[in-house]
């Protein structure tokens, strides 16, 4: 046998038709490695887009956390005061929460007066009319700020009793 027909059945032979086999088998795997960095460049933009929406909600949480702590903090210091007139007011928190303001406003609300049971007695009947007020004070206080630039507000109101708000002198 001569040893140029030996080497041409050889698999690895550069004139056989195995090496045109394998040009197209890398062609491919570079296309399958193009498609593979796609799908991991799509999957680590929808993590991303994730992980930002993520941080944001923290930050608005936070946010309304510290809010909901400062209307409370007004809230309370109006309703510790031992008489409130009717009136409003507004301000700035100082300092790092220098983006939260505030509204405050204390006004009258009116009560209808209620029917009484027909078999209330003459001493209940006596009694509700010495102590009825047909009156409240209401203590509402509103938080704004922004983030982002959307606003945000809370919303707080609460009830005073009716000796709590001055009511003047009638002549």
């Amino acid at each position: 046998m001569n040893m140029c027909a030996l080497y041409r059945q050889h698999e690895h032979a550069p004139w056989s038709g195995q090496q045109t086999t394998l040009r197209r088998r890398t062609g491919y795997i570079l296309v399958e490695a193009m498609v593979a960095m796609g799908l991991l460049s799509l999957g680590m933009l929808s993590i991303n887009t994730g992980l930002r929406q993520a941080v944001l909600v923290r930050g608005e949480t936070e946010d309304l956390t510290l809010a909901r702590f400062m209307l409370e903090e007004i809230m309370t210091d109006l309703e510790m005061q031992p008489e409130l007139r009717e009136s409003s007011g507004s301000g700035r928190f100082p300092g790092e929460q220098s983006r939260f303001r505030y509204e405050w406003e204390v006004r009258r609300v009116s009560i209808p007066r209620p029917t009484l049971p027909s078999d209330a007695t003459e001493a209940d009947i006596t009694r509700f009319e010495e102590q009825f007020k047909d009156f409240m004070g209401s203590v509402t206080v509103i938080i704004r700020w922004t983030r982002a630039g959307n606003e945000y507000e809370v919303v707080g109101e609460t009830l005073l009793r009716p000796e709590q708000l001055w009511t003047p002198p009638r002549n």
